[in-house]
């Protein structure tokens, strides 16, 4: 029998199909105020002002068996709060692009926030008519007028923004500076130590400005290539189709032709995944007739043959998450942060050891 003080329990009045199911009518079925039902549902489901645990799901249930459908334009509108977070990554198949996302993804349903991906370039245009917590825009450097783009959307949204780049400073939003020019550089001598001929492995960027050749990677590449002599450094470049399929056909197409590398410096993880997997196709041994490492860390669930050797961040992915959580929780004003990651190599089956290591 229910105790005296615990009341009728709730049940779930469902309005005729053609009636807008209202927040209010989602409070009423779970028992609980309108208060506590906006919040449970807001994206601000982590407040004290959501209640228990027991009363979040309550008012989750309720809103499932009802079909309650949130406007999240007048939810962004009225609380400020847009409840997710958007991850402009510009790519789907770059495995450090899926690690950390997955990442974010986990530390952000924590707080009742949902993971966006947008696979494209146009983040400045969707961001400016979206609601979103928090944004990370990973382009800024390489695209026509990105820092200002940036700056714009700062002003002009309530997004909180974390900028991944090498040039901006903070301002009203957050900057992880994580340069990889220093470690292309340490990349190419630690290669070039063993081998007269080292190329780098690069996707075809030209949907971008300037495409492959302006990237800052590679960039980095052809000045560590100049500083050992090893001009015209532009022909060491090997440029493939984008995508990791591609970069496998294209990188076995490489290693069984005439001109077949000896040591490559692979501009991203997911290339150096698939030269990986094309050696083993090729019947290559890894590192006696091809050594190659990346730039850019390697989630440990994408490598089929052995860890590959890498520069990167170590733990850059809760890092990362960390900030970027952190920015769509507490962003009451905020002054905006700058985080600087130092990049090191890390060894794997894929390089020999040096001397001395």
């Amino acid at each position: 029998m229910p105790r005296p003080n615990d009341g009728p329990a709730p049940t779930t009045a469902v309005p005729s199909s053609r009636e807008t199911v209202t927040l209010a009518d989602v409070a009423r079925a779970a028992g609980v105020s309108l208060a506590t039902a906006s919040f449970v549902l807001s994206g601000r489901g982590a407040s004290r002002s959501a209640g228990s645990a027991a009363t979040k799901e309550k008012v989750r249930m309720a809103a499932a068996e009802l079909g309650y459908v949130p406007n999240r334009h007048a939810q962004a509108m009225r609380t400020g709060r847009g409840g997710g977070i958007v991850m402009a990554l510009g790519a789907l198949g770059d495995p450090w692009g899926v690690q950390l996302t997955t990442r974010v993804r986990d530390d952000a349903l924590r707080h009742d926030l949902s993971t966006l991906v947008l696979a494209d370039e146009r983040w400045f245009e969707y961001l400016l008519s979206a609601s979103a917590d928090a944004a990370l825009i990973t382009s800024i450097d390489f695209i026509e007028q990105g820092p200002q783009r940036v700056r714009r959307l700062a002003a002009s949204t309530q997004t909180g923004i974390v900028a991944f780049s090498a040039e901006m400073e903070p301002e009203d939003f957050d900057v992880v500076s994580s340069t990889p020019t220093s470690a292309i550089g340490r990349a190419y001598a630690r290669l070039r130590a063993r081998h007269d001929r080292v190329q780098l492995l690069a996707p075809d960027l030209s949907r971008r400005v300037g495409g492959t050749v302006a990237h800052p990677r590679t960039r980095a590449f052809l000045d560590a290539a100049r500083e050992h002599g090893d001009d015209p450094a532009e022909q060491l470049v090997h440029i493939v189709p984008d995508g990791s399929r591609e970069a496998f056909v294209a990188g076995l197409a490489w290693l069984t032709g005439p001109d077949r590398p000896e040591a490559v410096l692979c501009f991203t993880g997911y290339q150096a995944v698939a030269l990986q997997v094309a050696a083993e196709r090729a019947g290559l041994r890894v590192p006696e007739d091809l050594e190659f490492l990346s730039i850019g860390d390697i989630p440990a669930s994408t490598e089929f043959f052995g860890p590959i050797s890498y520069y990167g961040v170590d733990d850059v992915f809760a890092r990362l998450s960390g900030i970027i959580v952190d920015r769509a929780v507490d962003r009451e004003g905020r002054p905006g942060s700058l985080y600087t990651f130092d990049w090191e190599f890390f060894p794997g089956t894929t390089t020999r050891e040096i001397d001395g290591e």
